[in-house]
C-alpha cells in the first residue's frame, strides 16, 4: 500500500472489478485474473492482483470458478462491499492520533479489534490481569494435584491482592517491575527466598500460557531472576539412633509403622499414610506404590517398586494389614490432614520432642512478619535418613535414584548425607606421594 499523509487523506469510490479468464501455453484449463481494490488518496488507487488455475476446460466452468475465487480474496482481505473503505477510515484516524501523540494503548487495541471485525469477522478477546489468572486457574484446577491446586490458588490470589487496581487493567500493562515488586515484598515480609520463587514461578507459569495464548506478546515474569536461596534451610537427616527413639516415643503401631516408611523406605508422610494394604506384598518382599509427588513435573506418575529392609518386614508380618487391598494399612493416620494446627505433621512433631530428638537448626521469623519458624529436621528428614545410609553404604547414586524415585541426579545429591568416616575413606583412597595408601583407607 502507498504511504500517504493522514492529513492528506481522501476517501473515494472503488470502480467495479470483475474476474476474467485466460489460458497459459501447454495448459488445458482455463486461468482466473483478478483485481483486488486497495483505496486511495489524492486521485490515486493502487491494485493486488492474482493468477490461479480453475482446473476447468470449459468457459462456463471456468467463469463460476474466476467469480468465487475473487469473491473469497475480496472476503479475506476485508475489501468486499465497503469492507476496504471502512478499514481506511479506521487506519486513517489511527494515523491522525499517532500524528498528534494521542495514539494510546488502549486506542490502538480498540482500532485493531475493529479492524479484526471487519477483516475475518473474528472478534479480538482483550483480558485483564485477574480475567486472565482467573481463566487460567480454573485450567489447572481441573488438571491438577488437590494439593498443587492449593499452591496455584494460593500463588494468584496474593499476586492479585499484591497488584490492586492494577489487576483489572488489561493484562498487557504488568510490567517487570509488577512481578519483581512482588516476589521482593513476599521475601520483605519474612518468607524464606524459595518460598518466594515459588510463588514468582507460579504467576510466571500463567503469563506463559497466555503468550501461547496469543493474549502477550512476551511475558514480564521471563526476565525476573530468582531470589539466591541461602536463607533457606538445607534439610537434616535423623542418626539411626534418633530413629529408634522415635519409634519408641511413637503412640500407635500406626507411627511406628510410618516412622518405619520414612527411614527404612524414604517415603514422604502423605504417601506413607495413605499407602494401601495391597501395596505390600509380603511374599515378594516388596511394596509398589505410586508417589503423590510425581517423578517429573509434567511426566505421568510412575509407580515404585520398594524391596523391603528386614524392619519393614518384620513390622508388616506382625500387624494384621486390612484383607482389603484397597484399603489403607494405617486406617487412622489416612484419615488425618498432613499440614493443618491437628495434621500429621504437627504430631509428628510432638513425637520429636516426647522422644527428646533435636529438630535441628533452627531460624526464627521476626514477630509480626510473614512466614514462620523453620526447622531443618522434620518427618521428612526420615527420607534423608533411608538415602544417606544407602550412600554411606557404598550404594551407587544410579541405584539410590531408582530405589527412591529421583528424577535427577541433582535432586539426589540434596538427599546423600556423606558420614565423616566415609568422606574420609574416599579421600584416603588417593595414593600419597610415596605411592603408598594411608593404612586403613579404601583399596
Amino acid at each position: 500500500m502507498l504511504a500517504v499523509k493522514p492529513t492528506r487523506t481522501r476517501l473515494e469510490p472503488v470502480s467495479n472489478h470483475m474476474a476474467t479468464i485466460t489460458k497459459r501455453p501447454q495448459s488445458k484449463f482455463y486461468y482466473a485474473l483478478w483485481r483486488i481494490p486497495l483505496t486511495y488518496t489524492d486521485g490515486k488507487r493502487a491494485w493486488r492482483q492474482f493468477m490461479r488455475c480453475t482446473k476447468h476446460e470449459d468457459k462456463a466452468g471456468a467463469k463460476r470458478a474466476a467469480a468465487q475465487m475473487e469473491e473469497a480474496s475480496l472476503r479475506q482481505a476485508g475489501a468486499g462491499e465497503d469492507g476496504s473503505r471502512k478499514i481506511l477510515v479506521i487506519l486513517t484516524a489511527a494515523a491522525e492520533k499517532a500524528a498528534q501523540k494521542r495514539l494510546t494503548i488502549d486506542l490502538g487495541r480498540d482500532y485493531l479489534r475493529q479492524i479484526l471485525a471487519l477483516s475475518s469477522g473474528e472478534q479480538l478477546k482483550v483480558w485483564s490481569t485477574r480475567q486472565w489468572l482467573t481463566e487460567w486457574l480454573a485450567h489447572k484446577l481441573a488438571s491438577a494435584k488437590p494439593a498443587t491446586q492449593l499452591r496455584y490458588k494460593h500463588s494468584v490470589t496474593m499476586f492479585l491482592e499484591h497488584l490492586g487496581e492494577t489487576a483489572d487493567l488489561p493484562i498487557e500493562h504488568l510490567t517487570v517491575a509488577h512481578i519483581r515488586d512482588f516476589r521482593d515484598k513476599l521475601h520483605s515480609e519474612g518468607r524464606a527466598a524459595k518460598t518466594c520463587n515459588g510463588y514468582q514461578k507460579d504467576v510466571a507459569m500463567a503469563l506463559t500460557a497466555a503468550v501461547r495464548e496469543g493474549y502477550l506478546p512476551r511475558s514480564p515474569a521471563a526476565n525476573v531472576d530468582a531470589l539466591p536461596e541461602e536463607d533457606s534451610l538445607q534439610r537434616e537427616p535423623f542418626a539411626l539412633a534418633d530413629v529408634v527413639k522415635l519409634i519408641k516415643a511413637a503412640p500407635s503401631d500406626e507411627w511406628r509403622g510410618m516412622i518405619l516408611l520414612g527411614a527404612y523406605g524414604g517415603f514422604r508422610i502423605g504417601d506413607a499414610a495413605a499407602l494401601k494394604a495391597g501395596a505390600v506384598n509380603l511374599k515378594e518382599r516388596v511394596i509398589r506404590f505410586v508417589p503423590k509427588k510425581p517423578t517429573r513435573r509434567g511426566r505421568p506418575e510412575k509407580e515404585l517398586v520398594l524391596p523391603m529392609h528386614k524392619e519393614l518386614l518384620k513390622f508388616f508380618k506382625a500387624c494384621a494389614l486390612p484383607k482389603d487391598g484397597e484399603q489403607p494399612c494405617f486406617p487412622t493416620l489416612a484419615r488425618t490432614s498432613v499440614a493443618g494446627n491437628d495434621g500429621l505433621s504437627l504430631r509428628f512433631v510432638g513425637i520429636m520432642e516426647a522422644a527428646k530428638v533435636s529438630r535441628g537448626t533452627t531460624k526464627l521469623h521476626e514477630e509480626g512478619t510473614a512466614g514462620r519458624t523453620a526447622h531443618s529436621r522434620s518427618f521428612h528428614s526420615l527420607r534423608h535418613t533411608f538415602n544417606s545410609e544407602m550412600l554411606n553404604g557404598g550404594v551407587t547414586q544410579e541405584m539410590r535414584i531408582k530405589v527412591t524415585g529421583h528424577a535427577t541426579e541433582s535432586a539426589n545429591a540434596i538427599y546423600s548425607h556423606a558420614q565423616l568416616k566415609t568422606l574420609r575413606a574416599s579421600v584416603d583412597a588417593v595414593p600419597a606421594l610415596n605411592g603408598k595408601k594411608k593404612k586403613g583407607g579404601s583399596k
